[in-house]
């Protein structure tokens, strides 16, 4: 790891590793007299929290410090006695930390805190003790709990998600959007003190990206906003500079934070440093990366008048003298009317060389979905062009009809969406009670006022009108200024509109890595995983997270048809997670040139993010799935050529044309190229199967677990929609149960919900044993050439206190254990989200992926 030096220019400074040593055991040298932060004995030892780490990650910095919760127990009295609440709380705290082992102070004896750990009134955990680092990947806080790393210690439920690379606390570099300093306020106040009073304090800095920072004064305390909505809020332990010269562990991590959670160059990224090999598993997600993905889509939609053209086969694009003047993607489809070279030619006249690409053909008369950039500043008063490109889609109708959406009149700019984003993210983050409280008196107000609403509407209104368009068989052109942006939002919704093989997580990937990845949104730009050193006001007009924008209309979609959809909220909620996780490349890169060169040039490992395996245990990714999801019984059979093979299913034939003179000699397809021309040309969509959402905005809900998850205070346990799946995979684990039990005609494994029905209780072993003994002794019985045994009734026995993440109370009804309602996401308390709920987790998935399942089997519709 390199080591700056002090005569080294300033501009080398800023993305060079600096070594920063984190104290030693024992250097906390500050006794009760002099440092009001008097850490006991047994939690000086911070150094033993060192995070965990991936191969090539380097620790920046660490620092012993506080990290506390942004929202305090709210009084039943409102916000009128905030001041006093705030001192009478502070004093607590001094008292429970000045005692050394935390047992001072009644509400922390009583709830059972462990050392080191602040705590306000009811018992609730403020503030806790650790080690907070800075490493090249991400920021860490390393809790200690009685002197032990909170890594060695089991955490209350571990039903809740976790990630392979991230822990609990941990968050990505790439995720750190705005960082404020808090400067200390004079030496007789705390550093919790100056947290609080951080929202309405002169001294609460932002530190500037792209920008030279002079870290004046000491720093007491940091806040930190997420793009994912999270703050996340540490105070620093201050230090007499007599006794410990001048350390100041609060400027030792903002230092660090400015210089690397801001890249200048993408291959600043920790990406570049994880070299760790990658072996795919993905299995029946279409990646758009070779031209056979492409000629799949085509005959699947039918659509027999587009052709796909490769870059590298066309030799005007592997000239480098013309192919920079073009900036299209490896693989495109345009009309078969049109030579390849005049269709590249039309191409220069339009933004980013974006002329009409064909995405989708719905219906039997193949009405295209076709993307179109506008055309460039310079050709603007000329539309002779346009009007040329918009004839040549015409004529790829079969009705010779087509309508154009002008999208960029319709819906808002990518400046529109950011500000409401930052508006929306600041609703949902308020760093005191006191802010809250007041949010919270005029709610609906300033949601109106956000407007994200109201772009979701614009959003899902434009997709119906588009979708309603093809299904009249009418030719759909969406343009948009540079066709890379909302042109995806609008695109994408609406083949979920018209399409159920989208609406299922293996096809949702594919729409995403079609719409999205190989057309080549740029996320670089939008997410800001790089900034412009130029200026600041380039670099915030770049960004703009239209991804979170459509995946909040998909939300929207998943409320309103909760059957149509195989993946769950959860689901949703982690791929906008998982658009900060520089280690996987699908949201990393602004086109596919950047992708290769970081390949060849920078030897990147690329992972795709669908392999969820990476990040993800089994039971986490049975959160992904909706257990109200109904796939229709024509789709049983088929399923699997329909979802997982990324062949071409048996359903296609090839075509026996027939001329005058006899057949006619039909040429085999190329080994490793589809000739879509070979096939039948009948669409596969089904035609029925289309949604018609409402758009309106009284109709819309704000996306709760994704934007209120890190808001502990807005949990509501046993509420929400998570209580309503666990109530559904119940049902179906009983249903799977039942139907395995019938289908080996042994009874021991009934679910509990047989015997409640019935009045009874579960059997012991012993009595299922003589059961199994008279039954061995019985004859047999043969029906239709089937052994049948006479079925008798469980009789009474001993039952069980719990079972299935049911809690039997006195031995009445069995009642479901509560959940979060934000879960998988938020605080675990220890009590709730039991083990025995893995088996409701592995039944209902084991129901929902079973093509063979219960539904085919019985009337059950």
């Amino acid at each position: 790891m390199a080591t700056g030096s002090n005569d080294m220019p300033d501009h080398r400074k800023r993305n060079t590793f600096t070594s920063y040593v984190a104290p030693m055991a024992g250097d906390v040298r500050a006794t009760a007299d002099t440092n009001e932060w008097c850490l006991p004995s047994d939690l000086r030892d911070v150094h033993l929290a060192t995070p965990r780490m991936l191969s090539g990650e380097q620790i920046v910095a660490s620092a012993p410090a506080y990290m506390y919760s942004p929202i305090a127990p709210m009084e039943g009295s409102g916000n009128s006695n905030s001041s006093n609440s705030s001192s009478s709380t502070s004093n607590s705290i001094n008292t429970s930390i000045g005692n050394g082992n935390g047992n001072g102070n009644n509400s922390s004896s009583s709830s059972g805190g462990a050392n080191g750990q602040r705590y306000s009134r009811g018992g609730h955990k403020e503030a806790t003790f650790g080690l907070l680092s800075v490493t090249n990947f991400k920021l860490a806080f390393v809790p200690l709990h009685g002197g032990q790393s909170a890594q060695s210690a089991p955490l209350a439920s571990d039903l809740y998600q976790g990630n392979n690379f991230l822990g609990r606390n941990e968050v990505t570099l790439n995720n750190i959007d705005q960082i404020y300093t808090i400067a200390e306020q004079g030496r007789a106040a705390s550093a919790l003190q100056a947290a609080r009073m951080a929202g309405t304090s002169s001294r609460r800095k932002k530190l500037e990206p792209a920008k030279q920072h002079n870290l004046n004064g000491r720093i007491v305390a940091l806040h930190i906003i997420c793009k994912n909505f999270r703050l996340l809020k540490f105070a620093f332990q201050q230090q007499d500079s007599k006794l410990s010269g001048a350390s100041d562990y609060g400027k030792l991590i903002a230092s660090a934070l400015a210089r690397f959670a801001y890249p200048m160059r993408h291959d600043l990224s920790f990406a570049y440093s994880y070299q760790e090999p990658y072996y795919s598993t993905l299995v029946g997600v279409s990646m758009y990366a070779s031209k056979n993905d492409w000629a799949r889509e085509l005959i699947r939609c039918g659509a027999t008048e587009w052709q796909v053209v490769s870059a590298s086969s066309v030799p005007l694009l592997q000239n480098r003298l013309h192919a920079s003047k073009y900036t299209l993607p490896p693989h495109f489809v345009i009309p078969k009317c049109c030579e390849v070279d005049r269709f590249l030619q039309l191409s220069l006249a339009f933004c980013d060389s974006r002329a009409a690409f064909w995405v989708y053909s719905y219906g039997s008369s193949a009405a295209s979905l076709v993307r179109l950039a506008e055309l460039q500043p310079s050709s603007q008063q000329d539309t002779k062009l346009e009007n040329i490109m918009l004839e040549l889609v015409r004529k790829c109708d079969e009705r010779k009809q087509l309508k154009l959406i002008q999208l960029t009149d319709q819906l808002p700019s990518t400046q529109d969406v950011q500000r409401a984003y930052h508006k929306l993210r600041r609703l949902c983050t308020p760093e005191t009670p006191e802010k809250f409280m007041l949010q919270d008196d005029k709610y609906l107000a300033l949601l109106e006022k956000t407007n994200w609403l109201l772009y979701v509407s614009l959003c899902l209104r434009q997709a119906s009108e588009a979708a309603a368009t093809l299904r009249a068989s009418v030719t759909c052109v969406l343009q948009e200024s540079n066709g890379r942006d909302l042109c995806c939002v609008i695109s994408s919704l609406t083949q979920l509109l018209l399409d159920p093989h989208f609406r299922t997580i293996d096809g949702f990937q594919s729409l995403v890595q079609k719409e999205w990845v190989a057309l080549e949104h740029p996320f670089q730009r939008r997410l800001g995983h790089v900034y412009v050193s130029n200026s600041e006001q380039a670099a915030d007009s770049e960004q703009s997270p239209i991804f979170l924008l459509y995946l909040d209309c998909v939300w929207q979609l998943l409320q309103q048809f909760p059957d149509e959809f195989e993946f769950s909220q959860t689901y949703l909620t982690t791929l906008w997670d998982a658009c900060f996780m520089p280690i996987f490349d699908t949201f990393q890169f602004d086109s596919q040139a950047q992708r290769a060169r970081a390949v060849s040039e920078g030897r990147l490992v690329l992972r795709p993010v669908w392999d969820w395996g990476e990040q993800f245990s089994e039971k986490d990714k049975m959160f992904f799935t909706n257990p109200l999801y109904q796939r229709q019984r024509g789709d049983l059979a088929a399923s699997q050529n329909y979802r997982r093979s990324l062949a071409v299913g048996g359903q296609h034939k090839l075509l026996s044309t027939t001329g005058a003179g006899g057949p006619l000699a039909t040429s085999s397809p190329s080994r490793y190229t589809i000739n879509p021309q070979l096939f039948a040309t009948q669409s596969t969509v089904p035609q029925d199967r289309y949604l018609q959402p409402s758009h309106r905005i009284l109709d819309l809900s704000v996306w709760d677990q994704c934007y209120y998850r890190w808001l502990p205070v807005l949990d509501i346990r046993g509420g929400g929609q998570p209580q309503v799946d666990l109530f559904y995979r119940l049902m179906l684990s009983n249903i799977a149960k039942a139907q395995r039990c019938i289908d080996l005609q042994s009874f021991e494994d009934l679910p509990d919900a047989f015997y409640e029905a019935m009045g009874e209780q579960r059997p012991s072993q012993q009595s299922l044993r003589d059961q199994d003994q008279r039954q061995q002794e019985e004859p047999v019985e043969y029906v239709d050439g089937v052994e049948r045994r006479r079925k008798t009734d469980p009789s009474a026995g001993g039952g069980a206190s719990t079972a299935n993440g049911l809690n039997v109370v006195n031995g009445g009804p069995m009642q479901l254990s509560t959940l979060s309602s934000f879960f998988p996401f938020g605080s675990p308390i220890a009590g709730d989200a039991p083990h025995e709920l893995y088996d409701i987790l592995s039944g209902s998935t084991e129901l929902l992926l079973d093509t063979s399942s219960i539904l085919d089997k019985s009337s059950i519709v």
